[in-house]
């Protein structure tokens, strides 16, 4: 029994130093964006100093997740709070409070920016969701560049199922959209076909394409009306919220890298997307606004719903 206790003990003390390590980083990487978000305009803060390569930005937090995970040899965020529940020394409940009041400091600071940027991070209203798609929007072929209507997949005796991504460099729409081709033949039997849109440029969408080798359609609705009409917002704090960056950590450890933009192309990380299918006729059948990156439908729902 005293060995037992010498070992609990021992590996409250490694969570301990762990977690005090871990906070004290984020504290940092919190306090450097607090500084600098107050140098000059909020919207060159956002374009500027939130990317991915720069490992002091808020992004940074990934990285020292992923290291809290491998320093406690855990893989998920679920785990991580299995282990911390199961040891109640006080020493290390004081750790676990610090952790849990950097969250609260962290998401206060990304509420605040939606704020004043005057984002939308509310739930979308159920009821004010399109019963229908407009066939006559313009929207731009990323590969051909012709201007065409989403008229163009309606009357033909298919479902479309329309994917709406967030930025070029999303990995999250990379992989939903990588679990559709492997449904591949049930989406043919139920005779949906995917059609993939973007509010990107062409030369964005171009290296995506490239970059994805994903077979669908792909259209650019750079005025985001398509993106309006289905209610998708936009929101630092959905995106970037402390739980969501912990659960970023995990693709890391998974060996998944986050892909790079372009750097000669604006995008825009914050904007959400979703997953919508329309019968033949333009009728919305099947909707999902996706409340983070995190948040696509799994494709049995999608195909349960049809």
């Amino acid at each position: 029994m005293a060995g037992e206790a010498e070992q609990a003990d021992g590996t409250a003390l490694t969570c301990v130093r762990a977690l005090r390590d871990f906070t004290q980083r984020g504290k940092a990487l919190l306090d450097l964006a607090e500084r600098e978000s107050r140098r000059g305009s909020l919207q060159e803060f956002i374009r500027q100093k939130i990317r991915i390569e720069q490992k002091q930005s808020l992004l940074g937090l990934m990285d020292a997740a992923a290291a809290l995970y491998r320093r406690l040899s855990v893989r998920r965020k679920k785990e991580l709070e299995e282990l911390l529940s199961a040891h109640h020394q006080e020493v290390l409940q004081a750790a676990v409070r610090d952790l849990g009041q950097l969250e609260v400091q962290w998401d206060a600071f990304l509420q605040h920016l939606d704020e004043e940027l005057q984002l939308s991070a509310g739930i979308p209203d159920e009821e004010l969701q399109p019963k229908c798609v407009a066939p006559d929007v313009l929207l731009t072929d990323a590969r051909t560049g012709d201007v065409v209507t989403l008229q163009k997949y309606l009357g033909r005796g298919k479902k479309i199922l329309l994917v709406l991504i967030r930025q070029f460099s999303c990995l999250l729409c990379r992989l939903h959209l990588t679990e559709l081709q492997k449904n591949q033949a049930s989406l043919d039997a139920l005779s949906v076909e995917v059609v993939v849109v973007s509010f990107g440029c062409g030369e964005g969408a171009s290296h995506w394409l490239q970059e994805t080798g994903c077979p669908y359609d792909m259209l650019l609705d750079t005025d985001r009306k398509v993106y309006a009409a289905f209610g998708l917002q936009a929101s630092l704090k959905k995106v970037l919220n402390f739980a969501n960056m912990m659960r970023y950590a995990e693709y890391l450890l998974d060996d998944l890298e986050f892909p790079r933009g372009l750097p000669s192309v604006q995008d825009d990380m914050f904007q959400l997307g979703g997953d919508f299918v329309v019968d033949q006729h333009g009728t919305v059948l099947f909707s999902h606004c996706c409340q983070t990156p995190i948040d696509r439908p799994a494709v049995e729902d999608i195909l349960s719903a049809l």
